[in-house]
């Protein structure tokens, strides 16, 4: 190889002669720092020399228990305790754990119809409520005023005591059967029927429809036939019979109210023409509303008030009182499914048929709820089902998370 690549030019010494002051000076200071390399290595480097070969003592054994790294480290720095799957792992364990929704079940003891049935239905409550586990329950709700206008307790109401309304053996002690309901641990609520009275509508002429310009009350058909008549919701009368019931009903300690019936009777066209121009109008509706708000606010704006309807009337688009759900004075509806109400085939206002033939109880149950929900779709009522008339098993329940009802509240219809 050349030698020039390592040529070295020996008129130029590395220290130069010339300036002995900045050279000593420059000695100095790397004497200094070549004593600082020196001491720093060997202040590192004995320690990892003693690890290695096991002189050193344990952390432990010179300084107690070493502090966590919580302790040792800012609260605001991430700090790694393992691998990113541990720390997602601790994390979602951390995590609080997802509850099941309660499902918060009504038991409706419902006035029984049975023309055998000797004791009265206030022992029949109270005995429900000794004999039967009332773990599943949140409430029980109980008839007070029936279809067909029966008031099923020992009213003061003067209109309801001298028509006949109160039934025998009916409940003695409204209060002390809303006591017991609390004292069960549960929630009391009241069913009453609104406007299909044929009691008071026929004690109390001013309560009724009547045919327009003419003293004669309408009957629903012909006298000989049958024929009833029916609370009107344009009439004051009507509406202060009921109001009074409600808030009596309210002062014995009901919390919860479900005001079914309120509907304007299936009125044939002649009906329509005899009765006059109030259910004629196609605002007619707003009656339902105005009687419905009255009761509401009878009962005590504190308490709970639901309307209740029936899934057939909404399939068939004959709920007038869910018209303008706005104006209503709840903002949730007590859906009714019965299999016998609904039959096979309902027949809409439009002139259209809906068929469930050949469905199940469970998945008739399906059907009808998603007609119910599109019906229904964009008009900001919550809708409850109140389950009637079937055994309400564990396939209902599915049925009724896979419709959208998982967390909702279920009324049990027990007859």
């Amino acid at each position: 190889m050349s030698n020039k690549r390592y040529k070295v030019k020996k008129d130029k010494p590395i220290f130069n002669t010339r300036k002995q002051g900045s050279s000593l000076l420059g000695i100095i200071i790397m004497v200094i720092l070549l004593a600082a390399l020196v001491f720093v290595g060997y202040s590192v480097g004995k320690p990892i020399l003693e690890y290695f070969s096991g002189e050193s003592d344990s952390p432990s054994s010179q300084q107690g228990d070493m502090p966590s790294v919580t302790d040792r480290t800012d609260a605001t720095t991430p700090v790694s305790t393992g691998s990113e799957d541990e720390t997602d792992r601790t994390e979602q364990e951390e995590e609080e754990p997802e509850v099941a929704p309660v499902r918060k079940n009504i038991l409706y003891i419902s006035y029984p119809q049975d023309v055998v049935f000797s004791a009265s239905y206030e022992s029949m409550i109270l005995s429900r409520l000794e004999s039967e586990d009332m773990s599943g329950y949140y409430g029980v709700c109980i008839d007070l005023v029936l279809d067909g206008g029966e008031v099923t307790y020992q009213s003061e109401n003067t209109t309801a005591i001298e028509s006949g309304a109160v039934i025998a053996g009916g409940i003695s002690d409204l209060k002390m059967i809303a006591d017991a309901i609390r004292e069960a641990g549960l929630v009391p609520y009241a069913r009453v029927s609104a406007l299909s009275d044929h009691i008071v509508s026929w004690y109390d002429k001013s309560t009724s429809y009547m045919f327009e310009n003419s003293d004669s009350r309408w009957l629903d058909n012909t006298a000989a036939s049958g024929g009833k008549p029916w609370l009107s919701p344009f009439s004051n009368s009507s509406r202060e019979y009921m109001n009074a019931i409600c808030s009596e009903i309210s002062e014995a300690g009901f919390v919860g109210m479900i005001a079914g019936e309120l509907e304007f009777p299936p009125f044939r066209s002649t009906d329509l023409n005899y009765i006059g121009q109030s259910v004629k109008d196609e605002n007619r509706y707003t009656a339902l509303v105005d009687f419905s708000s009255g009761m509401r606010e009878s009962f005590g704006e504190g308490n709970e008030f639901y309307i209740e309807v029936s899934a057939r009337d909404i399939i068939a688009g004959s709920d007038e009182i869910l018209t303008a759900p706005d104006s209503l004075p709840t903002d949730t509806v007590y859906v009714r499914f019965d299999p016998d109400e609904i039959g096979v085939r309902v027949s809409k206002e439009d002139g259209g048929e809906v068929s469930f033939e050949g469905l199940n109880e469970v998945y008739l149950l399906k059907a009808v709820f998603m007609r119910v929900n599109d019906s229904l779709e964009g008009s900001g009522l919550n809708i409850i089902p109140l389950i009637s008339g079937v055994e309400l098993t564990d396939d209902f329940y599915d049925m009724l998370n896979e419709i959208g009802y998982s967390d909702s509240l279920v009324i049990i219809s027990q007859n």
